[in-house]
């Protein structure tokens, strides 16, 4: 764990629930295509689309031994294996894309937009919960073919070799299904493998509240569950025997957008509040920084407060 520390080290710089469940939204069988083919949507960008799986209900992910198995959480048994867990390939890292004028950037996402980032600078004492509150915008003026993700989420670093872990609110299309029309589920995106849960509907005005957990610590292997309350366990993830997830953020990343003045929600911006991250029992102390792929530009993170419980990070769209 050395490096991880090294990255914490270098970083210093550096989701009240819906009460309803709504209508679920099967699995698409034909998953949004990257535009020269053969790769499919994720929150982390476009990935291979043999690399990107559903984990239903009843089941977990696992690292064991250095590979990323699907396991069934009654029996315990192992049911498919995904292979040796492995730096993700260049084209999906991006600090070689130039979208950003710092290193200071999550290594897999292409797309980031706007967001607050944190990194836990004790990770003696690691992020036991992080949870944060939103309300889901109107639908954009242009229904175009554009993807908006929005989330909390967590990392355990920023190099190609880092998964993130997240509950994601999702307008357009994705690996994981959706159309023009809001949609929740969770993620898990390791260095070359991506995967989500059944996809939720749910409608302008809702009240989300997006949940990360450590569930486990073994060692220097650490377990987290990823869901939205009150939502269907399907649409959740456990994932298992992972590094320690020190990197904390709240994003915007979109995909398509070619009129940001009519693609994007016609709000203003977005509140994510109510943020809290414990450590344990005790409230971190955090102090969030910002980052935008456009410096200058009307999508931007603010941060309101750097609290916890109680903390504000606006994402402004306008």
């Amino acid at each position: 764990m050395h490096m991880r520390m090294a990255v914490a080290a270098l970083l210093t710089v550096i989701v009240l629930g819906a009460c309803r469940k709504e209508t679920a939204s099967s699995k698409t069988s034909d998953p949004t295509a990257s535009p020269d083919g053969g790769l499919v949507l994720t929150p982390v960008g476009y990935m291979e689309k043999s690399k990107v799986h559903f984990v239903g209900e009843g089941y977990h992910l696992s690292v064991v031994k250095g590979r990323l198995l699907k396991v069934e959480a009654k029996s315990g048994r192992m049911i498919e294996d995904f292979g040796e867990v492995k730096p993700n390939d260049e084209r999906f890292n991006i600090r070689n894309a130039g979208h950003f004028s710092n290193d200071i950037v999550p290594a897999a996402a292409s797309g980031w937009i706007a967001y607050a980032y944190w990194s836990n600078p004790n990770t003696t004492k690691p992020i036991t919960n992080f949870t944060t509150n939103w309300v889901v915008p109107s639908a954009p003026s242009t229904k175009s073919t554009q993807t908006i993700f929005l989330f909390n989420g967590m990392q355990d670093g920023l190099t190609s070799t880092s998964y993130i872990i997240q509950p994601v609110l999702q307008w357009g299309p994705s690996a994981a299904g959706g159309g023009k029309y809001w949609a929740i589920t969770n993620w898990y995106v390791s260095s070359s493998q991506a995967f989500f849960g059944s996809l939720v509907t749910v409608s302008t005005g809702t009240s989300l509240q997006g949940v990360m957990k450590e569930t486990a610590v073994s060692g220097s292997n650490y377990s987290y569950n990823s869901s939205f309350t009150g939502y269907p366990a399907a649409s959740a993830l456990q994932v298992n025997n992972v590094p320690q997830a020190f990197w904390a953020a709240e994003t915007l990343e979109s995909y398509g957008v070619t009129r940001p003045s009519t693609m994007y929600p016609p709000n203003t911006d977005v509140a994510l509040t109510a943020i809290q991250i414990l450590q344990g029992t005790t409230n971190a102390s955090l102090s969030w920084s910002t980052a935008q792929a456009t410096p200058g530009s009307a999508q931007k993170a603010v941060v309101v407060s750097n609290s916890s419980p109680g903390g504000e990070v606006d994402i402004y769209f306008r």
